[in-house]
């Protein structure tokens, strides 16, 4: 049941056609799917204002979320395993849903400036009309939210609800204000704090831009430059393949978004070629998983929780990818690291030259598809663009891109097909982000984030490690079947606030609760990037998920070294002495994973014993724990210089360990 469930997650977020429909049924979801980029892309260029509309951003954000609503009812069915009907339409309940869905958002839209006019108070049949219509809505979108993730996010949603109607009488720390139901249900479907709150707005005004920008580069051949260049650059070596599917992974997670995604995408080609390396199908599967994961992490193109995350605090986008940059960095380089000491401890062999492809003539063929992604670097960092107006400008330089190549039309069919595509990539994105405006909603009404977020402080007490680590958990636990942007919108209403006001640096917090949001992807039991994997290499899901959680093991330190030295974020005005303390938090950063990792896979040169083992682990954490950091966990004691020594002593006596050993064997 698990496997068929993957399976299913995995064909549709390649955005494979459903079989479910035929006929003028399939014509009319791929019409409704092509709608949804192009109402966002109306919107972002103002096209209604040129004929006299001024558009509300809560308009446009209905239209989206109507759109996707009504194509999730047609495309997904109630029930996983619910039989396709013979005549090639939907259950006529599914098609009620729909339809019910895209008139209420229509009529909501067209009518918001009037609604918002009469407030959320009110008598007559009127109010009580559009009260009926909030509640439906609500009750429509956690059905279509169940539908695309699962029922732990609808779950989450309707206790929030229950919690809401009661919350006056819960006991302690639980216990908040409990609002009206025809005030609540008004508030969460119109306000811009509920439904069609900053999550929403910003995949209609950005988000949507990113994910037609990826599309087009895969689509249109793009992707197979991304996937070419790494198996060509690590082939080569010992554990090519794995140290390919990091690369190859991070290229595609940081366009696409979804972890899921990338492995369907990546692990189709490096999950095979890892195994007949000799790596164990759970082995590939978790190493796929974890480099699918972090693409998320990657600038320049993160996940949506990135874009909303900048919203949050205030500062532009490229702030926010800028600071992502070396955290990111340290992930994948700590990764790259464990999985060469993986293939040195088993003797992987490299890939052959005929596995591996031909650098050069993969760059011959398509170099032009690197120009889209180093103009929108220049746009974002150099020329200081809007991240929307960079993708846009960024999509037309793929079109041209794919011109050059000359291997895939740029015409009507082609430009449908990415139209349709991006919309099939939206439909998770757009109710999800609605689903947690609803959350946010009721955390601010009742004012449970501000109670939980004092008790959390409480129970830290003065200790910053301590509520780093409970942190770090509850975005974890929450993060379990939850999509990574509904659990940052959680945690920085939840959480964030409290890092921040226990001295912590606001932008290096909200990447602390978004790191271990994503982490959870990998994290068992419920770990959807390594459940992906798992089925694609024919491997026991539970294994792959544990052996994902091995090699990302350093992930899970990376946040604790950022929020530790805030000055690895790269945020402006830095001194010249803190660009030289920030460039030796990150060498001994890098110094204390590499120490971390021969830890935990057991070599370094060669084979270690448990004792060498322990020593090695504690030079790497001390090396983590850079001077002048807002961690200090021993008062005036130089940790990374203390790590610093026994990490060199380490290295000089397992060289020479190592070499006595070489010079033993040669001599008998």
């Amino acid at each position: 049941m698990i496997e068929e469930k993957i399976q299913r997650i995995v064909k549709e977020d390649t955005g494979a056609a459903s079989d479910r429909l035929q006929g003028g049924w399939l014509l009319l979801t791929r019409v409704l799917l092509a709608a949804i980029p192009v109402a966002g892309i109306l919107y972002a260029f103002s096209v209604p204002s040129y004929f006299g509309y001024a558009i509300w951003g809560e308009q446009a954000s209905l239209a989206v979320l109507g759109l996707a609503m009504s194509v999730t009812f047609l495309l997904k069915p109630a029930r996983v395993n619910t039989p396709v009907l013979a005549s090639g339409r939907p259950p006529l309940f599914d098609i009620f849903c729909a339809a019910l869905s895209f008139l209420l958002c229509l009529q909501t839209a067209i009518r918001y400036e009037w609604l918002m006019s009469i407030g959320f108070m009110g008598m007559g049949a009127e109010y009580y009309l559009n009260l009926v219509v909030a509640a439906v809505s609500i009750a429509l979108l956690i059905e279509a939210v169940r539908r695309l993730t699962g029922p732990t996010m609808a779950i989450l949603v309707l206790i929030c609800l229950v919690y809401a109607a009661f919350a006056d009488k819960m006991p302690g720390a639980l216990q908040g204000q409990a609002p009206e139901l025809d005030f609540l249900f008004s508030y969460l479907h119109l306000d811009a704090s509920g439904m069609l709150g900053t999550p929403l707005a910003v995949v209609v005004s950005t988000v949507i831009a990113y994910v037609l920008l990826g599309n087009a580069l895969f689509r249109l051949g793009g992707g197979q430059l991304f996937m070419d260049l790494p198996l060509a650059a690590m082939g080569r070596y010992r554990g090519g393949p794995a140290k390919a599917s990091v690369l190859a992974s991070s290229m595609f997670g940081s366009i696409s978004g979804s972890a899921v995604a990338n492995v369907a995408t990546t692990g189709i080609v490096t999950i095979p070629l890892m195994k007949k390396s000799g790596y164990k199908p759970q082995q590939a599967a978790g190493i796929e998983a974890v480099s699918s994961t972090g693409g998320q992490l990657l600038p320049p193109i993160m996940g949506a929780a990135a874009f909303i995350m900048a919203e949050f605090l205030g500062i532009p986008y490229a702030q926010v990818a800028l600071a992502a940059l070396i955290p990111a960095i340290l992930f994948y380089v700590a990764m790259l690291v464990q999985i060469h000491l993986h293939a040195a401890r088993h003797g992987m062999r490299p890939m052959t030259a005929e596995e591996r492809p031909n650098a050069r003539l993969a760059l011959r063929r398509y170099w032009p598809f690197l120009i889209p992604l180093l103009m929108l670097f220049a746009l974002l960092f150099a020329f200081r663009w809007s991240p929307e107006q960079a993708a846009f400008a960024s999509l037309l330089a793929t079109l041209l891109a794919a011109k050059i190549v000359g291997e895939h039309s740029v015409g009507w069919r082609s430009l449908l097909g990415i139209l349709e595509a991006t919309g099939r990539s939206l439909l998770e994105i757009a109710t999800i982000t609605a689903a947690a405006g609803l959350i946010v909603g009721v955390l601010s009404l009742t004012g449970l984030s501000f109670s939980l977020g004092l008790t959390i402080a409480d129970v830290a007490g003065s200790m910053p490690l301590l509520l780093l680590f409970i942190t770090a958990i509850t975005a974890i636990v929450f993060g379990m079947g939850m999509p990574t942007t509904a659990l940052y919108v959680l945690m920085a209403a939840l959480v964030a606030p409290v890092l921040v006001s226990a001295g912590f640096d606001p932008l290096a917090s909200h990447l602390f609760v978004l790191y271990f949001g994503v982490l959870s992807m990998i994290t068992p039991p419920v770990c959807l990037a390594a459940f992906a994997a798992a089925s694609l290499a024919g491997a026991p899901f539970m294994r792959s998920g544990w052996e994902a959680m091995r090699f990302g093991a350093i992930a899970f330190l990376v946040p604790f070294v950022f929020i530790a030295y805030p000055a690895l974020l790269l945020q402006s005005d830095m001194s010249s002495s803190q660009w030289i303390g920030t460039l030796i938090a990150f060498a001994t950063a890098m110094f204390g994973f590499l120490m971390i990792g021969a830890a935990i896979e057991g070599y370094l040169f060669r084979h270690l014993k448990t004792l060498a083992r322990l020593f090695t682990a504690v030079a790497g954490v001390l090396l983590m724990m850079p001077e002048g950091g807002a961690l200090i966990i021993f008062e005036g004691v130089p940790t990374d210089t203390i790590g610093l020594i026994m990490g060199c002593v380490i290295i000089a006596v397992t060289w020479w360990q190592s070499r006595q050993v070489k010079s033993y064997a040669l001599g008998h």
